[in-house]
């Protein structure tokens, strides 16, 4: 072992998360979700949970986890069974593709500084 190597390694934690599956996560989305999610189902070249090898589930803002998510938006968790990988999709309510978190967030921020503008505008405008 190199210099500075700990040969004890720690056992790695497991976090124990309760799977559900396609069709339950669905039924929990809300309104705006179920909207989106027809939307992407258009959109996309093969239907959520099609793929070989993979199951998906789908959340909201309805979901703890994803309570940081926007009305609307869609968050897929798609697990590969062979590796256990997990991808997350994000999609907005046109049913465009988002692979990060990042991405999602500036989304989100760029919307907040067009709606401060918008308001600012608007509110100045009255005052005249």
């Amino acid at each position: 072992m190199g210099e500075g190597s700990n040969s004890r390694a720690w056992p790695k934690r497991i976090r124990k998360i309760e799977v559900i599956s396609f069709e339950q996560s669905f039924v929990q989305l809300s309104s705006e979700g179920k909207k989106t999610y027809l939307v992407v189902e258009k959109v996309l070249k093969r239907p959520f949970n099609t793929f070989d090898g993979a199951y998906s589930v789908v959340f909201d803002n309805t979901c703890p986890r994803y309570k940081w998510v926007r009305n609307g938006w869609l968050v897929e968790e798609r697990r590969i069974m062979l590796s256990g990988r997990l991808y997350r999709y994000y999609y907005d309510p046109k049913g465009k593709v988002y692979k990060t978190k990042y991405q999602v967030e500036q989304i989100f921020a760029d919307i907040d500084k067009y709606l401060a503008k918008r308001a600012q505008r608007s509110s100045s405008s009255k005052t005249n």
